[in-house]
């Protein structure tokens, strides 16, 4: 993974080749600036894959392509624990979570996946994608636990304006806290060990409608811009 620094947004990282990612994460795009766009576009992106909810939605400053596919379906949690949430994800909306993935893999550049703070829906889009495309998983987690620096200064204190007004007990504060402001490693691990009890990441994937040709392409874009031998997944027999 390789850090960008990003004009209007933040939390951004190439996986990948540094000059040539072959896919983006980020914040929120909505208020980049035209020289963040142009980063952006110097490191080869040409589509943003934006996993936010309509209502999330603001005014866009930039001009790349932009692919809606929102995984909720519903207003985001305001509190609760990072595990439930990404439980929640992975039980109950594996079929919006391959939708991002196979966006990833139908595109021939390199897209930039979002949502608000880059840490938790595209923590979990990213990371299946990754492990599709043969990464190892130690690198997975590794660049998830990297948003937490990130975030924090950016959302400490929108995190405690959306908190303030609860009524939460110390306890439920803290986790909430934790949800909307962190990414410990045992968080992202604990949603592949669900993926990993749903039969792994390619038969996950595969059952909410991916193909092999989807794996295929992810595994065929990780070695053009990481220069190793693509690994691309068996089909389940």
């Amino acid at each position: 993974m390789h850090v960008i620094t990003l004009e209007g947004s933040y939390n951004a990282r190439g996986i990948g080749s540094g000059r040539r990612p072959w896919l983006v994460r980020s914040a929120g795009l909505d208020a980049l600036t035209a020289g963040g766009e142009r980063t952006l576009r110097d490191v080869g992106v040409d589509l943003v894959i934006d996993l936010r909810e309509g209502a999330e939605h603001a005014g866009r400053s930039h001009a790349i392509p932009v692919r809606s596919v929102p995984l909720y379906g519903e207003t985001p949690p305001a509190s609760g624990s990072l595990e439930t949430v990404y439980a929640g994800l992975v039980r109950e909306r594996g079929a919006r979570l391959a939708a991002a993935v196979i966006a990833i893999a139908e595109h021939p550049g390199t897209a930039v996946v979002h949502c608000t703070a880059g840490k938790d829906r595209t923590g979990l889009v990213v990371a299946i994608a990754r492990l599709a495309a043969g990464d190892a998983r130690a690198d997975v987690v590794a660049d998830y636990a990297a948003s937490g620096a990130a975030v924090r200064p950016a959302r400490q204190a929108i995190a405690a304006a959306q908190l303030s007004g609860l009524g939460l007990t110390a306890e439920a504060r803290a986790a909430s806290e934790r949800l909307h402001l962190d990414s410990p490693a045992e968080a992202l691990e604990a949603a592949l060990d669900i993926v990993d009890e749903l039969g792994g990441v390619a038969h996950y994937l595969r059952s909410h409608g991916a193909g092999d040709a989807h794996l295929a392409a992810l595994a065929a874009l990780a070695e053009r811009a990481g220069g190793r031998t693509a690994v691309i997944a068996e089909p389940v027999a």
